[in-house]
């Protein structure tokens, strides 16, 4: 018994040898596409992925399905109210674009502009998402048996996912925008303000070289602006918001909801021009006593104490003009310096003149009280004495500095006497 017993135990030995290795060359397939994101070894690794992905992925969607016919079967009363008043609005917008449609195509057949409409491509599922620490990517089940190439475009109902790195036989590698190598070029849809939309492992990117930051605005649709080649115009990529670090960030379109059925477009791949774009040769600025320059037919006027223009553009002449400015700066200052400093002596000299001034009449005006107190003390001996005045022409006087002096008490002279002079 003990011995059958360890025949059936060993019988699992090699099914946890065969589960071991297949664990271990799924881990190695990985490690290779992970190095290796574009080429032979990336195609072979995403139809690997495609295949297992979609074997994975099928149980998700079958419970995303069931969760959200419960939801639906719930709250199915108020969703109807919301979808019928968002039907009456939409068809409103829906004539008013048609109307708006028709005058552009007329503009546009008036003024032979050539239209960017996006073709057909193909249509697949993402069977995988692979959202890791150092990279953000997914599994699309059409490759080069379909006619799928690297730099294709691939959108979802509500805009730009991504774009293809690598192409297998039936599946291809997609990278996300949230990627840290994915470079996207967009503008704002009503104030035209051109960015870079750069993937940093998050699911906001990064708004990179804003050229009008104050132009943009909170919310403002971000639309691709084809300005790499690659990318067709026109495509919703997100919309503007200022996240919590003060950065310019895109609330992604595509992440409104689950990712799974994708279109696959070709990219625009505008030819270069073929002769190349060479500036005019400019001459050298005229030097001299003239306050102005002219430069391309236009009149630049200089500043009074502006450098002058250098002759050629060196350093050397470069750092002489500057250091002459320089000079004249420094020069300038010290002359300021000057004249603020004679202002601060003549202020002082002008405050010792009138505190001298203010002691002098004080003076003058304790004498003269001093001389009236005394000849009132001497009119009873019969000496008159006539009260002396202050000549107001011996100090200049100023009204504001003037102390009121000590009131005067005149006495009445007294009678003649005997021993006085007669009549």
């Amino acid at each position: 018994m003990a011995r059958r017993g360890n025949r059936r135990g060993g019988a699992i030995g090699p099914v946890i040898g065969i589960v071991a290795l297949t664990a271990l060359v799924t881990v190695s397939a990985t490690m290779l596409v992970s190095g290796n994101r574009s080429g032979g070894i990336a195609g072979l690794g995403a139809d690997v992925s495609g295949a297992i992905g979609s074997v994975v992925a099928m149980p998700v969607r079958w419970y995303n399905g069931g969760a959200s016919a419960v939801h639906s079967f719930f709250g199915g009363s108020a969703l109807n109210r919301q979808l019928k008043a968002e039907n009456a609005n939409l068809l409103v917008w829906r004539e008013q674009a048609r109307a708006m449609a028709d005058r552009l195509d007329a503009y546009e057949k008036l003024n032979t502009i050539a239209g960017e409409q996006l073709v057909t491509g193909l249509t697949g599922r993402l069977v995988g998402e692979s959202a890791g620490p150092f990279s953000r990517s997914g599994i699309v089940n059409v490759g080069a048996k379909a006619g799928v190439q690297v730099n294709w475009i691939v959108l979802n109902q509500n805009g730009l996912v991504g774009r293809v790195i690598a192409v297998g036989n039936d599946t291809s590698r997609v990278l996300l925008l949230g990627d840290g190598d994915s470079r996207v070029p967009v503008m704002g849809e009503a104030t035209r303000a051109r960015a870079i939309a750069t993937g940093d492992k998050t699911p906001a990117p990064r708004l990179a070289h804003l050229n009008t930051p104050p132009l943009m605005r909170d919310g403002e649709q971000l639309l691709t602006s084809g300005d790499d080649g690659i990318f067709p115009r026109g495509i919703s990529v997100g919309q503007a918001g200022v996240a919590p670090d003060r950065q310019w960030r895109v609330r992604l379109a595509s992440n409104r909801g689950p990712i799974d059925f994708v279109r696959l477009v070709p990219p625009s791949n505008f030819p270069p021009p073929l002769d190349p774009v060479t500036p005019p040769p400019l001459d050298a600025p005229p030097t001299g006593a003239s306050q102005s320059v002219s430069v391309v037919g236009g009149v630049l006027p200089l500043a009074p104490n502006a450098a002058p223009v250098p002759t050629a553009a060196t350093p050397e002449a470069i750092r002489a003009a500057q250091t002459d400015l320089a000079r004249k700066s420094a020069q300038q200052v010290a002359d300021l310096r000057k004249l603020l400093a004679e202002r601060d002596a003549a202020r002082d000299s002008a405050r010792r003149a009138e505190t001298a001034r203010v002691a002098a009449e004080r003076r003058a005006n304790g004498s003269a009280a001093r001389a009236t107190s005394k000849a009132g003390s001497d009119g009873g001996k019969g000496a008159v004495r006539k009260e002396k005045k202050l000549d107001p022409s011996a100090v200049p006087v100023a009204p504001s500095a003037l102390i009121p002096a000590t009131p005067i008490i005149k006495t009445p002279e007294p009678a003649p006497t005997v021993e006085g002079p007669t009549k």
